[in-house]
C-alpha cells in the first residue's frame, strides 16, 4: 500500500480562512508530511483492495480565538488541521496542495486588520453612515415643534407618534434584519443600497406631506429602512478589527453622539432661513449623497465566494451552531443589554421638561441633551479602548455603576445648573457609551465564530429597541404615581426627591442601571 498523502493545513471559514497569521504560521512550519496519530496509521492487510479507499477527511480547530485578542496572540487565532488518510480516488495529492496553494494565495492578497489604508477607510465610511442614519433622528426634536406650531397644531398625537416611531423600528427591525445578512452575505450590499435609496425619498417625501398622518408613513415607517444601510457596518468592522476592535466600534459609535449633537442645529438653521420644504429636500438630497459615498468603502475584508474553497465561505442560517444559546455569558450579556436600555433614554427623554420645572435655562434643557450627546462622542472612543485592556466584568461594573450614581446623587440632589451639567457629562461618557463594550461582549460570545457577531449584534439592537418603546410608557407612568410618591415616601427630602415628581423615575433609572452592573458581574472573563 502506498504511503498516505502528507497533512495539508486548509481553513474552513471566512475567518479561518484569510486571518493574515494563517499563511504567516504555514510558512513557518517544517515542510513534509506531519506523523499521523498510531490509531490514524493504515494497517496493511494481506492483499491490497481492488480499488482505492474513499477519503477520509478530518477538520480539528486547534485554536480559537478569545475576547480581544492583542497583538501579541495574534498568531494563535486560528489554526486547523486537515488529515487526509487514503488516497483520493480519481485524484491526486497534487490536488490537494494546489487548493492549499491558492487559498495561500488569497490569504496573501487581502488586506490588513487592525491598521492600513483599507481599514481606516471602511472605519471613517462606517461612522459616516453611523452619525447620518443614527444623528438625524435627534432632529425630530426640532421637526417635532416646527410641526406642531406651524404645520398641524391640533394633530399632537400623530405627530408624536411619527416622531417615537422612528427610532422603535430602526431598533427593532435588527430581529429581521441580521438573520437576513447572515442567510444571503452575498446580497448585503444590494439590500444597503436599498435601504438608503427608500430612507433618502422618505426625507426627501416628507417636504410635500399635506396630513399629519403622511409623516407617519415618511418618518415613522420608511425612514426606519435606514437600518439596512447601517447594520452591516457595525458587523463587518469584526472583519476589519481584532486587536483593536474595541477601538474602531468606539469611534464608529461615536458617530451617533456627534450627529445628535450638530445635526439640531443645523436642522435649525436651515428652517430658519429657508423654510420647510427647501430643508428636507436639502437633507434627504444631502443623506442619499453622503451615503453613497461612503458606502462605496463599506465592504468586506473578506469577499463572499472567492476562488479557491468559496463553497466554505456561506453559511445558511439553518447550519448555525445555536449552542451559544446555552452560555452563560449569552444570558449575562442579555440582562445587562436589556437593563441599560431600560434606563437609557429616560434622562434624554425628561430632562429638558425637569429643568423647566425647576428654573434651569442657562444652560436649558435642550443645551443639556445636547452637552449629554456631545461627551458620548469621547466616551465611546474611550469606552471602546477600555474594552480591549480591562476584563469585561469589571468595565461593564464601572461603567453602569457610576452612571447610576450619578442619576441619584447629581440628578436627584441636581437643582442648580452646575449639577445638571455634571449630571450630563457623567451620563454621556458612561451610559450613552455603554454601546462602545459591545464588540467584547460580542466576541467573548462568539468564540470565533464568524456567523455569530452578526446575530448578536442584532440581537442587543433589538433588545435596546425594547427599552426604546417602553421607556415612554413606563416612565409616564411613574410621574403620574411621582406626586403620591413626593407627598409620602420622600415628604421634606432634598432635591428633585422632595421638590418635584420626578423622584421615583430617578430611582427607577438609577435601579435598572445597577441591575446592569450586577449582571455584568455574571459576565465571563473570555
Amino acid at each position: 500500500m502506498s504511503p498516505p498523502p502528507p497533512s495539508v493545513d486548509l481553513p474552513t471559514s471566512p475567518v479561518q480562512a484569510f486571518h493574515p497569521s494563517f499563511a504567516a504560521r504555514r510558512a513557518s512550519r517544517p515542510t513534509g508530511a506531519r506523523p499521523e496519530p498510531d490509531s490514524l496509521r493504515p494497517t496493511p492487510s494481506p492483499s491490497p483492495p481492488p480499488a482505492p479507499a474513499p477519503a477520509l477527511y478530518r477538520v480539528k480547530e486547534l485554536d480559537t480565538p478569545g475576547p480581544s485578542i492583542p497583538p501579541s496572540r495574534a498568531d494563535s487565532f486560528v489554526d486547523l488541521e486537515l488529515s487526509v488518510i487514503g488516497p483520493t480516488p480519481g485524484g491526486s495529492t497534487d490536488d490537494v496542495n494546489s487548493t492549499a496553494a491558492a487559498l495561500e494565495r488569497e490569504v496573501a492578497a487581502l488586506p490588513p486588520v487592525d491598521g492600513g489604508r483599507d481599514a481606516w477607510l471602511f472605519l471613517l465610511s462606517a461612522t459616516l453612515v453611523e452619525t447620518t442614519v443614527w444623528g438625524l433622528p435627534y432632529t425630530v426634536g426640532v421637526l417635532h415643534a416646527f410641526w406642531s406650531s406651524r404645520m398641524f397644531p391640533h394633530d399632537e398625537a400623530t405627530l408624536t407618534l411619527a416622531a417615537t416611531l422612528q427610532t422603535g423600528l430602526m431598533y427593532m427591525s435588527a430581529a429581521f434584519l441580521g438573520p437576513l445578512f447572515t442567510a444571503f452575505p452575498q446580497h448585503v450590499k444590494t439590500m444597503q443600497f436599498v435601504g438608503l435609496f427608500v430612507a433618502g425619498i422618505a426625507l426627501i417625501g416628507s417636504a410635500f406631506v399635506t396630513k399629519a398622518w403622511h409623516l407617519v408613513i415618511t418618518f415613522g415607517i420608511l425612514y426606519p429602512f435606514a437600518g439596512a444601510t447601517y447594520l452591516p457596518c457595525a458587523t463587518l468592522i469584526y472583519e476589519w478589527f481584532q486587536a483593536r476592535r474595541g477601538m474602531a466600534t468606539g469611534i464608529m459609535f461615536a458617530g451617533t453622539g456627534a450627529g445628535g449633537t450638530v445635526f439640531p442645529f443645523i436642522v435649525q438653521a436651515l428652517l430658519s432661513r429657508f423654510g420647510y420644504k427647501a430643508t428636507m429636500v436639502a437633507i434627504g438630497l444631502g443623506f442619499l449623497l453622503i451615503n453613497t459615498t461612503a458606502l462605496a468603502f463599506v465592504r468586506r475584508r473578506v469577499p463572499v465566494g472567492k476562488g479557491a474553497g468559496a463553497h466554505r465561505r456561506q453559511r445558511p442560517i439553518s447550519q448555525i451552531d445555536w449552542g451559544f444559546l446555552k452560555m452563560g455569558g449569552m444570558w449575562a450579556g442579555t440582562m445587562v443589554i436589556l437593563f441599560t436600555a431600560m434606563g437609557n433614554f429616560i434622562p434624554s427623554l425628561w430632562i429638558p421638561t425637569f429643568a423647566d420645572a425647576i428654573g434651569a435655562t442657562r444652560p436649558n434643557g435642550t443645551a443639556l441633551v445636547a452637552i449629554m450627546n456631545a461627551a458620548s462622542v469621547p466616551g465611546n472612543t474611550l469606552t471602546g479602548y477600555i474594552s480591549d485592556r480591562v476584563p469585561p466584568r469589571l468595565a461593564i461594573f464601572g461603567s453602569c455603576a457610576l452612571a447610576a450614581t450619578a442619576t441619584l446623587v447629581l440628578w436627584g440632589l441636581g437643582t442648580t445648573n452646575g449639577l445638571l451639567v455634571g449630571f450630563s457629562i457623567v451620563w454621556g461618557f458612561t451610559a450613552l457609551s455603554f454601546v462602545g463594550q459591545w464588540s467584547r461582549m460580542i466576541t467573548v460570545i462568539s468564540k470565533g465564530d464568524p456567523t455569530l457577531p452578526g446575530l448578536l449584534f442584532s440581537f442587543f439592537t433589538m433588545l435596546k429597541g425594547v427599552g426604546n418603546l417602553t421607556s415612554g410608557p413606563l416612565s409616564s407612568i411613574l410621574l403620574n404615581s411621582g406626586e403620591h410618591f413626593r407627598g409620602s415616601i420622600a415628604k421634606g427630602a432634598a432635591g428633585a426627591y422632595g421638590n418635584t415628581n420626578y423622584g421615583i423615575l430617578l430611582i427607577y433609572t438609577a435601579s435598572c442601571t445597577f441591575a446592569a452592573a450586577l449582571a455584568g458581574i455574571l459576565f465571563p472573563t473570555n
